[in-house]
């Protein structure tokens, strides 16, 4: 549990009494994070608020599914492996680099687009 910080500054008086629905709608909605994305043949190249552009390939093959189940079993780190496999350590570190708000907006991103590429209906011949 937090300790409280003593300070000698003046404490705002927050009004945690009319604190509504409305209120932290708006709140976050101003705090969400304004990611981009495009794609660009067989990549997914997102851009953070910072303007840092990240490449993610779009083709992951099974073996490398696997490789990351072996590595090891914790979903957080998983991620991070996935990350690594797929973009390399410069991609890895460009997520990890960012708030945390930010990295799951573009890794959000990331699988929803990976997964309407893999539902996508394949063109009759």
């Amino acid at each position: 549990m937090a300790t409280p910080k003593k300070t000698t500054e003046p404490v705002p008086d927050y009004d945690f009494d009319n604190w509504s629905e409305e209120d932290e709608e708006k709140a976050i909605a101003a705090l969400a994070p304004k990611i981009k994305h495009i794609i660009v043949e067989k990549n997914f190249l997102g851009r953070f608020e910072d303007g840092t552009i990240v490449r993610l390939p779009l083709s992951i093959t099974l073996n490398e599914i696997d490789v990351l189940s072996e590595k090891t079993d914790n979903p957080v780190d998983q991620v991070k492996v996935l990350l690594e496999q797929m973009g390399g350590k410069e991609a890895l570190a460009e997520f990890t680099n960012h708030n945390m708000t930010e990295t799951i907006a573009m890794a959000d991103r990331f699988f929803t687009v990976f997964s309407r590429i893999a539902g996508a209906s394949v063109p009759e011949s």
